[in-house]
């Protein structure tokens, strides 16, 4: 079943954020879905916002990398961790 998100997004640098509704693919073997309960936009967020920073994926993109959310759906690998809350940090190996 195809699920959706609403969220702010950044379609251009100096421009306002947008409020959208986006597709969301399940999960793969090795990712899992977040409900997130809050989640930080740091300076790298505001540099891609201003235009300041280029962001390795393109635009659109949603900010804030640095959350924490509870797991409600994983691939094959992950199925131990729905409904446990998670830390997702800034930076992953």
């Amino acid at each position: 079943m195809a699920k959706s998100i609403q969220a702010w997004v950044l379609a251009a640098p100096n421009e306002p954020l947008q409020w959208q509704t986006r597709a969301l693919p399940a999960p793969s073997a090795t990712e899992a879905l977040i409900e997130i309960i809050g989640s930080g936009v740091c300076h790298t967020d505001l540099g891609f916002a201003s235009g300041a920073v280029r962001p390795k994926h393109p635009l659109p993109l949603v900010l804030g990398h640095e959350c924490v959310g509870t797991v409600l759906e994983t691939g094959a690998t992950g199925s131990g961790l729905v409904g446990k809350t998670v830390i997702v940090p800034a930076v992953l190996p």
